[in-house]
């Protein structure tokens, strides 16, 4: 969704501005750039592709900001080399963001750089590689590798794959899961607040829930998982996307899936797509349990390649072009 950001208008902090952005810059300039208005992981991605847009530039001895249409071409077209499409387009945003929040045309919207997306878009069709799916089959295969574990952090770890599989949790909700969200209903049962949305778990799952905030202790008031260190000893930091991702590595380590399958944050969303569609659920109740806003993504997951497809073109905004 496009963010409503105010553009510069003072000709002095667009003067040094723009001489800041014409080289490599830090996470502060861009956070500074977009008003905050960007997550964390996205002010990331877009630090570093305009920091490697402005490499390209300057080493072939050209303006970064303002950019010609043809830097910019040249430079996706060096770029699709070895990045996916999905990468190529992202790139292009990111180059237009910075002109328009510097109140510069967009060369991004010339015709140029659009036949040049659309060419690359064509010769990368498919390139876009899914997530490996996390389905049930998986999880019931780690209940028995770890359920009778000693090791809390095979417990926290276990506990980690239940909810993003029974729950489609992201990365992102997870990290940020807090003791508030969690309702004991009784001994086996408790269930998982999600914004509006309650999901009753398992006996299974509640039972490592349960056993999980015992390990934590009644004074604990952090983060639902927080770090483990190489001792055993609990951390006072909650788990990062990094961290997050690792625990899934750990999961396709323990299954000894070859590194091509190997588990991603993103893949317990798509095997519970998967399996549920498999139980006989509905595009729409699946879109529901997932809390998507649209059907794009769980129509993806369970292999409607068209209909996603046609779901996307809702949410495509015409540009008259340059």
């Amino acid at each position: 969704m496009r963010k409503n950001i105010p553009l510069m208008s003072d000709p002095t902090q667009l003067k040094e501005s723009i001489k800041l952005f014409s080289k490599p810059i830090g996470y502060q300039d861009f956070v500074e750039l977009t008003h905050g208005l960007y997550s964390h992981n996205s002010l990331l991605s877009m630090v570093n592709d305009w920091n490697r847009f402005v490499d390209f530039c300057r080493s072939h001895h050209v303006n970064p900001l303002p950019a010609s249409v043809t830097a910019i071409r040249l430079f996706l077209e060096h770029e699709s080399r070895q990045r996916k499409y999905a990468s190529i387009r992202r790139y292009s945003l990111t180059i237009g963001l910075v002109h328009r929040l510097h109140s510069l045309p967009e060369p991004t919207n010339h015709r140029q750089i659009h036949f040049t997306l659309s060419a690359l878009r064509n010769m990368k069709k498919g390139d876009a590689a899914q997530a490996t799916p996390f389905t049930e089959n998986h999880l019931n295969k780690l209940f028995k590798c770890l359920a009778e574990s000693d090791s809390i952090k095979d417990l926290r770890d276990l506990l980690i794959y239940s909810l993003m599989f029974e729950c489609f949790l992201k990365r992102g909700q997870l990290r940020d899961l807090t003791l508030h969200q969690i309702d004991l209903l009784n001994d086996e049962c408790a269930q998982l607040m999600i914004g509006d949305n309650a999901y009753q778990l398992t006996p299974r799952t509640s039972l490592l829930l349960q056993k999980w905030l015992a390990v934590l202790g009644d004074e604990y008031q952090g983060a639902l998982f927080c770090r483990i260190d190489k001792h055993g000893n609990l951390g006072n930091e909650s788990l990062n996307d990094s961290s997050i991702y690792r625990v899934f590595r750990r999961a396709s380590d323990r299954l000894n899936l070859p590194e091509h399958l190997a588990f991603s944050g993103q893949s317990s969303r798509v095997g519970a797509s998967q399996d549920r569609y498999k139980k006989g659920y509905n595009l729409r109740q699946i879109q529901q349990l997932g809390r998507w806003t649209s059907a794009v993504m769980p129509a993806q997951y369970i292999g409607k390649h068209a209909l996603s497809e046609s779901e996307q073109l809702l949410f495509k905004k015409i540009k008259s072009w340059d």
